[in-house]
């Protein structure tokens, strides 16, 4: 079973063969999880870096920026009894492209997002994989049934 998880959500499985996969990044942040011990793996999928630009798009129904979504994120991996010392994470998307002025490179600050919060956990760095900034279309997939990650660089397919 593949789940799509949306721009300003996250989604955790555990137990399951399910894949798990986000729509074109840009210059948002596909943040991938997994604990094979454990069997738990999650995705959080995030445009907006700060929490000013958290979004109620209709009634009850939320985008959340990192800010907000990454520490929810990980605090309920934490309850889910995920194992952080252990886990594989990657960090794909950040694009930057050609044309965009310094000032608004929005993938850079949402990387920054991410890596702050992270450091707040015993992950080992060895088992952290980044693929950020690259002027291509990027998409991230959490495979929990293989306890991979692939990462799709304009067309080009990297199993991790």
């Amino acid at each position: 079973m593949i789940i799509k998880v949306p721009k300003g959500h996250y989604q955790i499985v555990e137990k399951k063969g399910i894949i798990l996969k986000t729509d074109f990044l840009g210059s948002g942040i596909g943040l991938g999880i997994i604990d094979k011990e454990n069997e738990i793996a999650g995705l959080c999928h995030y445009v907006l870096p700060y929490k000013e630009h958290d979004i109620e798009v209709e009634e009850g129904e939320m985008v959340l920026s990192g800010q907000t979504m990454v520490p929810l994120f990980l605090e309920e991996l934490e309850k889910r009894g995920f194992d952080f010392a252990s886990a594989k994470v990657a960090i794909a998307g950040g694009s930057k492209y050609k044309n965009v002025p310094d000032s608004l490179n929005i993938g850079e600050v949402n990387f920054k997002v991410v890596q702050s919060f992270l450091m707040k956990y015993p992950i080992n760095p060895d088992n952290i994989i980044v693929r950020i900034g690259f002027p291509c279309q990027s998409f991230l997939e959490v495979n929990l049934k293989e306890s991979v990650f692939k990462i799709n660089l304009n067309g080009e397919e990297e199993v991790l």
